[in-house]
């Protein structure tokens, strides 16, 4: 019989999720097994199973909570009345803090999701909620007058989030966070403060 992780189910599920993006991060995911992850935490393999059916969905696991960080990221950072390149800087030193020790394993399983369709379900599905949750901020900005009523916000999404996946991939392959942050405000300011020139 497996040995069950002692906490109450969630905490046990939340404990297997933070070894596993240890693990993933460490080895990459198509290296890492479950039994790697079980060693991780100090459980057997047949204990994980109990909590997740396969390797993706504990990957599933590992990224579902992002979207949520994010848009707490995002609305703590933008804020009415303050200076709107300070409030980009400010968000991507906090998505830096939080998401920016993965950099790495997002390029990998960008690769990884081409080949393996369940991991390109998973990968579809955040990004939905990703422009879900962006799509709904622009559009609050655009009613509060912030940016053009011109602007298909859906579209802007998702340029956005492509945006940042690029800044993601030259941190991957060594620019520094300083070059990477001039490079994100100055792609900001040329979307939303050079061109616009009020609601339209």
């Amino acid at each position: 019989m497996p040995k069950v992780v002692p906490e109450y189910k969630q905490e046990a599920r939340g404990r297997i999720v933070e070894a596993a993006l240890a693990v993933f991060s460490e080895k990459g995911y198509h290296q890492t097994t479950m039994d790697d992850i079980a060693r991780k935490i100090g459980v057997s393999k047949g204990a994980l199973y109990l909590y997740f059916a396969s390797k993706e969905e504990l990957f599933r696991g590992c990224y579902e909570t992002a979207p949520l960080e994010f848009s707490k990221i995002l609305r703590s950072s933008f804020r009415e009345g303050a200076d709107p390149l300070a409030m980009a800087g400010e968000f991507f030193d906090k998505m830096q803090e939080r998401f920016g020790s993965n950099s790495g394993l997002n390029y990998e399983i960008f690769a990884e999701a081409s080949r393996n369709p369940a991991l390109r379900r998973i990968l579809k599905e955040n990004y939905d909620e990703y422009t879900r949750i962006t799509t709904r901020f622009l559009e609050e900005l655009r009613d509060k007058g912030a940016i053009p009523r011109s602007m298909e916000v859906r579209s802007i999404a998702k340029a956005l989030i492509a945006l940042w996946n690029g800044m993601e991939t030259i941190l991957t392959v060594g620019y520094t966070p300083s070059d990477v942050k001039r490079a994100w405000l100055e792609a900001l300011k040329a979307m939303f403060f050079q061109s616009s020139r009020g609601p339209k």
